[in-house]
């Protein structure tokens, strides 16, 4: 078998094209093979009579293998030398090593992505109420919530009236918390971890920025203890400030649900059958099918939008005594 230098390594025999005791020319098609992908001919490696065929159809093959023997006149199959397997080409690319927070982050996604049987709701969501509290909040001299702070609180609002998706799936089992405990995925240089803000529905929307601006620093400094990562309800995942529009976000279990949020960017949409140029931003909530379905899991979107779109609703108060 030839190497070709794609993958995979192992291709499926699907047709000889010749019959051990005919004659073969260089060049010609002698068999054809699978690689999942595409079939592909072999081409005879030289002229001579095909012998020896050690690999029958249906058969899996490496590359490398030797699959028969093409005599030369007056040569027998115990004339030729054992053909030794091909080596592998090096790889060419250079290899980068891997911290423990990245593969940790890597066996919990692939492990969700494998296991998790995902699917998406897509909003779009006007954020002009929101940019305009936003600027009064600035010029009353008050702070500056960030986005993600904002939507830590809308998204907590939102669980305390859809508390089917403050849950979690595990051993066949659907648990609906209590209290809401909203993880917030931060980048750092190892990769990706999720501090939690723990009962996020008894905090103030000052209490919430102070607490993330805390975790982040924690976490990027390598700082983070063990309760600061466990124990979350929900998790939220925002690519805005990376000029990203929309995306779809891996569940983290036990979860039920995370959000994917995206920039937030000038459209033009239509406001009272109008065309206006609007500030839109692009919600995406994955959601694990087994701890919800598309019934439970698009009332809580359209809350969350609402609030979003109607901000005095959700941020002046705390949302529980």
């Amino acid at each position: 078998m030839p190497d070709w230098g794609i993958a995979p390594e192992t291709c499926t025999l699907t047709r000889w094209l010749k019959a051990e005791g005919e004659g073969v020319v260089q060049g010609e098609p002698l068999v054809e093979v699978e690689t999942g992908k595409v079939t592909v001919e072999v081409e005879a490696p030289a002229s001579g009579t095909l012998a020896s065929i050690s690999a029958a159809e249906g058969d899996d093959v490496t590359l490398g293998q030797s699959l028969a023997l093409i005599l030369a006149e007056g040569e027998a199959p115990s004339d030729v030398p054992p053909v030794q397997a091909a080596t592998p080409p090096a790889p060419t690319g250079e290899q980068t090593s891997v911290g423990n927070v990245w593969r940790v982050m890597a066996e919990r996604l692939s492990r969700s992505w494998a296991e998790v049987p995902h699917f998406y709701l897509v909003r779009e969501v006007n954020t002009r109420a929101l940019r305009t509290w936003r600027q009064e909040r600035r010029r009353s001299g008050g702070g500056v919530p960030s986005v993600s702070d904002i939507l830590v609180r809308v998204c907590a609002a939102a669980l305390v009236e859809h508390p089917r998706m403050n849950a979690s799936w595990a051993d066949g089992t659907i648990t609906l918390h209590p209290s809401v405990h909203i993880g917030l995925a931060v980048a750092i240089d190892d990769g990706l971890i999720v501090p939690v803000i723990h009962g996020v529905e008894q905090m103030s929307l000052e209490q919430i920025t102070a607490r993330r601006t805390e975790l982040v620093e924690r976490a990027r400094s390598g700082k983070l203890r063990p309760e600061d990562i466990a124990g979350g309800t929900f998790s939220i995942t925002n690519l805005g400030m990376y000029g990203v529009d929309a995306f779809d976000a891996i569940v983290n279990p036990p979860q039920a649900a995370i959000l994917a949020v995206g920039r937030i960017s000038d459209r033009v949409v239509a406001v009272k059958g109008e065309p206006s140029v609007e500030p839109m931003m692009t919600l995406t909530l994955s959601v694990d099918h087994r701890a919800a379905d598309g019934a439970r899991a698009a009332p809580f979107l359209n809350t969350v939008a609402s609030l979003i779109e109607d901000p005095a609703r959700a941020l002046p108060l705390t949302l529980k005594g």
